[in-house]
């Protein structure tokens, strides 16, 4: 399963991102980050490794929450492979 979260700034690194998730109880297995097309900051995108429901309230814990001044977006979603 995959969780997008987007509004990181851009000094954002991995470790960051990976340490508070982790202490959750979350999984991740990758994590991408990218430049953002809105408001100049970056996105990460998680590969976790849970279920359906897991993720999204994984997501939905995520979502809103500041993060060095910046707000963050964030939502599951499932990729086939």
């Amino acid at each position: 399963m995959k969780i997008s979260i987007g509004g990181f700034p851009p000094d954002t690194t991995e470790e960051e991102i990976r340490k508070p998730l982790e202490e959750f109880g979350a999984v991740i297995n990758k994590i991408s980050i990218q430049p953002s097309e809105k408001e100049g900051g970056y996105m990460a995108i998680l590969d976790v490794d849970t279920d359906e429901t897991g993720c999204k309230v994984l997501a939905e814990q995520i979502n809103g929450k500041m993060w060095k001044g910046k707000q963050l977006r964030a939502r599951s979603f499932m990729f086939l492979k």
